[in-house]
């Protein structure tokens, strides 16, 4: 018996697509905010960019020169339910569906260069880097003995964890960027099944974190310590 960890979960968040003409004005003006956010960025660094890059299926947000490293950087926000409950969200549910809504844009014509989902946490609460785990990932588990009630293996991805990157799928993307524009702490998770990586560095005031679904009970824990804020 497999019993997932979901102490972070706030519960199921709707498709907001569909919604009424109000919802999709703030979501506009949510898109505006968080691409002008990471606009304001790349202009500090001096780094070159082109605004609704063009693929296949859509359009990219940017598509960055980082001194001759060319990246596709789409930007997307995590935000409360629009249900009655003040601040419930499901950050893992936000950025699951970005990341295979992401990699539909290129339909059958996989990207060349590296390719980042770039998160805003416009939310009234906090996930951290243990959400991002498990929403790229998979689910946390463990197997225990239903007779003792005791631990049969350490904590782990689940083998079927709703994972948005595995091995097979979505291997064009190359991580998450988790913009944050609260306390200015950017971090970027690495997939481990990226076609085409990213360099450890590569932007300034950001840290790196590789991402490894053998990570065990400690390297997870350590993950929650990343804690991303949402708007007061």
């Amino acid at each position: 018996m497999k019993c997932a960890h979901r102490g972070e979960r706030g519960g199921n968040t709707p498709d907001l697509h569909g919604g009424s003409e109000l919802e999709e004005k703030m979501i506009s003006v949510d898109q505006n905010i968080s691409e002008q956010l990471f606009r304001t960025y790349l202009d500090k660094h001096n780094f070159e960019y082109r605004r609704s890059y063009r693929v296949n299926g859509g359009d990219i947000d940017f598509r960055v020169n980082i001194y001759g490293d060319i990246l596709l950087c789409d930007v997307k926000e995590v935000k409360d339910s629009t249900s009655d409950t003040y601040g419930e969200i499901d950050a893992e549910r936000h950025i699951r569906g970005d990341i295979r809504k992401l990699r539909a844009k290129f339909s059958k014509n996989r990207p060349e260069v590296p390719v980042l989902l770039v998160t805003m946490n416009f939310s009234s609460k906090f996930f951290t880097g243990l959400t991002i785990a498990r929403a790229l990932l998979g689910e946390i588990g463990f197997t225990f003995d239903r007779n003792c009630g005791e631990a049969l293996s350490p904590f782990h991805h689940l083998p079927k964890g709703n994972a948005a990157l595995t091995h097979r799928h979505n291997r064009s993307i190359s991580g998450v960027f988790v913009f944050d524009h609260v306390h200015l702490n950017h971090r970027i998770f690495l997939s481990p099944f990226a076609d085409y990586p990213i360099s450890l560095g590569l932007f300034p005031e950001v840290e790196f974190t590789q991402l490894d679904r053998r990570s065990e009970k400690d390297e997870l824990i350590g993950l929650s310590r990343y804690r991303f804020w949402g708007i007061d």
